[in-house]
């Protein structure tokens, strides 16, 4: 391998640090959302609910979408600096499986929700209901994969 690696060379923990900050500005808000979405439900009028969607949607398009992007990136040079590391291995396989769906759900459910609630529509939450608890589900299937790297 040209670009041989050890998780010692400061090379490769660079690159770690970066995916892990990635990873945590991608997901903070699958946390935090959930629970904003819930309270201003009960506690707001839809004007309060249209504002934090239209920051909702500014921040999954820009900056959450854009984090999953670093994300993959860094996990690519990371594959590709580590000598161990293939490919073909099946967690990495599994990996890249998962980041697809998470990239989906997160355009195709959470992003169009929160848009829709922007717009004033308010059935959007029925799409952040439903497309919170999958992308959730697929966070943790993405840890299990890169904590315990099954196959390896």
């Amino acid at each position: 391998m040209v670009f041989a690696a050890t998780p010692q060379d400061a090379s490769y923990q660079i690159v770690l640090l970066l995916h892990i900050v990635s990873f945590l500005v991608a997901f903070a808000p699958a946390v935090i959302n959930p629970l904003l979405e819930a309270h201003f439900a009960k506690n707001a009028d839809d004007a309060t609910m249209q504002n934090w969607a239209k920051f909702s949607t500014m921040y999954t398009s820009r900056i959450a979408l854009g984090s999953l992007g670093i994300l993959l990136i860094t996990g690519i040079i990371m594959i590709v600096q580590f000598d161990g590391w293939e490919f073909s291995q099946t967690w990495i396989s599994l990996a890249f499986l998962v980041w697809l769906g998470i990239g989906g759900v997160v355009s195709a459910m959470i992003l169009k929700g929160e848009k829709a609630i922007a717009a004033g529509d308010m059935s959007g939450r029925d799409l952040l209901a439903k497309g919170g608890p999958i992308a959730t589900v697929l966070l943790l299937i993405m840890l299990y994969l890169m904590i315990f790297k099954p196959g390896l």
